[in-house]
């Protein structure tokens, strides 16, 4: 399987979401999937990528209790050429990038966007300097239960400029789980990052895209929403100077509208915009 640095986004993108594992006859699955609100990444980047770089994938789409979107192939040529590639089989236990990867600068970025595109979080912190505690602070974070990978991609990341912190491991809601291991990347080195290596998931990009007009992005919104507030953000905030999270609809001061928690924007003396929960709204 010939390597270069679109086949090294998809071994990234694998680290992240993907699984390759032994079936009981003892042939190989690979799996790659996500949220289904990330079909359309699957659809218009993930697909066409593997289909131009490795083979066909089918599609999967389950709609449960717990639903995802995402592709899987049984073909042993594809699932064998992903392993020889680096991708482990079985629990992605001990990571480490595959030494192909690191000794090409393009390779590397590429790897390294599949795998935030997939694992990572791109993400708006409170500033506490502020009473008003909004959520200003562009962030990134990739976590894992592998100390190995973090420390490999917290060192590739200074190499390629960009600083980044190791947090301190952290235990995890259940019991029998491993402590995650994290790095974080803060203020202007999220805007290295993006000029750099960037990222292609709107699921990312729709939080940058909304903190990058209105100074901040309010935690807690699905993709669909975060959509229709940019979709509403073509309306002058001196005319229409609120807008609805939780429908992404405008409304005018003292407005009242159905549902909970709802949050609004309205534009200060600044040139920073606040972030407000309204309460005692009609249920």
């Amino acid at each position: 399987m010939k390597k270069n640095k679109y086949v090294a986004e998809i071994v990234g993108l694998s680290f992240g979401d993907g699984s390759l594992t032994f079936r009981k006859n003892g042939s190989l699955r690979y799996q790659l999937r996500g949220h289904v609100e990330e079909k359309v990444f699957y659809d218009k980047h993930i697909i066409p990528l593997f289909e131009k770089n490795i083979g066909k994938v089918n599609i999967t789409h389950y709609t449960g209790k717990k639903p995802y979107y995402g592709i899987c192939s049984e073909n042993q040529y594809l699932c064998l050429g992903l392993k020889s590639l680096g991708i482990p089989v079985g629990p992605k236990k001990d990571l480490k990038i595959p030494a192909w990867i690191k000794s090409d600068e393009s390779f590397l970025k590429m790897f390294l966007r599949g795998l935030f595109d997939t694992d990572g979080s791109l993400f708006c912190g409170k500033d506490y300097n502020y009473s008003e505690k909004k959520h200003i602070k562009l962030r990134m974070s990739l976590a894992s239960t592998s100390y190995n990978l973090i420390k490999e991609v917290s060192l590739s990341l200074k190499r390629l400029g960009i600083h980044n912190l190791i947090i301190k491991p952290y235990k995890q809601k259940k019991k029998n789980w491993k402590d995650l291991n994290k790095i974080q990347i803060d203020g202007p080195n999220v805007q290295d990052f993006l000029n750099n290596i960037s990222l292609k998931n709107f699921k990312h990009l729709s939080k940058y895209k909304i903190w990058k007009h209105f100074g901040f992005c309010p935690p807690h919104t699905s993709l669909k929403q975060r959509e229709r507030i940019l979709r509403s953000s073509k309306y002058s905030c001196s005319k229409f100077p609120f807008i609805c999270f939780d429908t992404a609809r405008v409304a005018e001061p003292g407005q009242k509208i159905r549902g909970e928690n709802l949050l609004f924007l309205t534009k200060c003396a600044s040139p920073m915009y606040l972030e407000r929960k309204v309460e005692g709204l009609v249920p």
